[in-house]
């Protein structure tokens, strides 16, 4: 068995390995193809102590480029905690191993903040290698350049208002779902006429006007015959009511959310508004698609 590949800077602490042998050992964590220790050398070191010649065993499988990325999860997430200097350190060393995965992603696995990240990366920008994409922490692939391909799909539209969603991804390299959202923007901003300013003069209040008229546009669906008269409408109605977000709970939420939980939960909180995202966009395919015939 192999030494672990440890993100803790200062090794091994004797007084924790003390404690730990004054108890029973629980599993340690072993790659199965290096046979490396990835979370446990505290346990092994105070199973040693105790005279024991074994050692329960939990098998992990995976590349073994990966075997420092579980360690480091595996010690942010139990035992003796991993120092601010031993997760910047690891930070620094995944961005070297792993340069496509995004700074959110990296955060997420040493419990560190996207900005702390982001300022590893900096400093390490002559050490860590350039990608042209991130990994973001939902495991999908963005391009860097992500606003200039829009912009490029956008202007093939232009010149090309008949090209299928195939052609303008592939004029732009973006996958075909990016090029529908753009062709569905280009055609609300030509229904939808620009909001005028504010009596003071001022920005419209985009946000909280769009917050006022939920109520309205509820009420209005509401007393729409077509859905209040019919199963399939009511069952719209009461899954459109039971998914309407409190915004006021959900601010008050917010201050329960502990530090080390922020990430994940904005995670989620993004993945279900790019849910609802993509059901708009169905819709706005839809009454698009009914205009040009």
């Amino acid at each position: 068995m192999a030494a672990a590949d440890s993100p803790r800077l200062g090794g091994v602490d004797r007084k924790h390995v003390e404690v730990l042998a004054q108890s029973d050992i629980e599993p340690i964590l072993v790659h199965r193809g290096t046979r490396r220790v990835v979370d446990g050398m505290h346990r092994l070191q105070a199973a040693m102590l105790q005279g024991e010649e074994t050692i329960p065993v939990r098998y992990l499988d995976g590349p073994a480029d990966e075997v420092f990325i579980h360690s480091v999860m595996a010690n942010v997430s139990h035992g003796l905690p991993l120092t601010l200097a031993d997760r910047r350190a690891a930070a620094r060393r995944i961005l070297g191993s792993h340069p496509d995965l995004s700074d959110r992603a990296i955060a997420r696995i040493t419990r560190l903040s996207p900005k702390t990240v982001s300022a590893v990366r900096r400093v390490s920008t002559e050490e860590v290698p350039q990608s042209k994409a991130r990994i973001g922490a939902d495991g999908r692939s963005r391009p860097l350049d992500a606003a200039r391909r829009r912009e490029a799909v956008r202007a093939f539209f232009g010149e090309h208002p008949d090209a299928t969603l195939n052609e303008a991804a592939a004029s732009a390299g973006v996958s075909v779902s990016t090029a529908c959202e753009v062709r569905q923007r280009m055609r609300r901003d030509k229904r939808v006429p620009s909001p005028l300013p504010s009596a003071a003069g001022g920005k419209p209040e985009g946000g909280r006007c769009a917050e006022r008229g939920r109520p309205r546009r509820a009420e209005t669906l509401a007393k729409d015959p077509s859905l209040r008269l019919t199963e399939s409408g009511r069952a719209l109605l009461r899954w459109l009511n039971e998914r309407a977000p409190d915004f006021e709970v959900g601010r008050q939420l917010m201050a329960a959310v502990p530090p080390h939980c922020a990430v994940v939960v904005a995670d989620l909180a993004n993945s279900y508004a790019r849910e609802w995202q993509r059901f708009a966009s169905a819709l706005d395919q839809a009454v698009g698609d009914t205009d040009e015939k």
